[in-house]
């Protein structure tokens, strides 16, 4: 299966860390966020990778030149945005040549989940209910921060607003399987996944879902990036 990473991100939350660097090359362990969602994917046997690039999308490409010299045998290429098109147009963009049936991965997530089992998963939903779309979920004992996935029977009904109150349920874990199709509504160039494409394939009861309950954390914050460190091994079952 292809594999899109959406690389393109500024890192504004994080003014210390991305101050002169792509968010996707702020470290972690003394080694970038991207090389390490690489060798997750890798562990998995996802080697065909497209990174979808933007803000200092050179220093990236500098960067993949020397992971190519250690790394010959993955297939990594990668598209350049000329101007910001939200997670929905960049997914759009990098997808136009790929097969149906693409993961992508959102550049700032750590996610020790089964990622055969998530294909494994859309591919039954696929047949049995002609999804366009699968969403990894995972489960927070305290979604405060993120909005909850309302699901049944392997399919997103609904995406609910932040609880303003301690509250456990299942979130987006930014790691999404999808079908060119899944865009053929929007017309725009410039949109997001999560607000203008998602809600809609889920009335429609086109969203698959693949629950989890592993370790899981985003790097949008300074504080976030410097909790993972301590977990990072647990985070990628090393």
């Amino acid at each position: 299966m292809q594999v899109i990473i959406l690389a393109g991100g500024k890192g504004t939350r994080l003014p210390s860390s991305a101050k002169d660097k792509p968010k996707c090359l702020v470290e972690v362990n003394g080694k970038p966020i991207l090389r390490h969602q690489l060798d997750f994917l890798a562990m998995h046997g996802l080697t065909d990778i497209r990174l979808s690039l933007g803000f200092r999308a050179e220093q990236v490409i500098e960067h993949l030149k020397m992971f190519h010299v250690k790394h010959p045998g993955r297939n990594i290429d990668y598209v350049i945005e000329d101007k910001p098109l939200g997670t929905g147009g960049a997914i759009k963009f990098a997808s136009h040549d790929l097969k149906d049936g693409f993961m992508v991965l959102n550049g700032d997530i750590f996610a020790n989940a089964d990622l055969k089992g998530f294909i494994r998963r859309h591919k039954e939903l696929t047949r049995q209910k002609k999804i366009l779309g699968s969403i990894l979920a995972v489960h927070m004992p305290d979604a405060r921060d993120f909005g909850l996935i309302k699901h049944k029977n392997g399919l997103i009904e609904e995406f609910l607003e932040k609880p303003e109150k301690k509250q456990p349920g299942h979130i987006n874990a930014g790691v999404y399987i999808l079908n060119k199709r899944a865009f053929h509504n929007v017309s725009r160039e410039t949109f997001s996944i999560e607000h203008d494409v998602f809600p809609d394939l889920a009335k429609q009861g086109l969203l698959g879902v693949y629950l989890y309950s592993g370790d899981w954390t985003d790097l949008g914050t300074e504080e976030r990036l410097l909790n993972v460190s301590p977990r990072l091994e647990n985070l990628f079952d090393l």
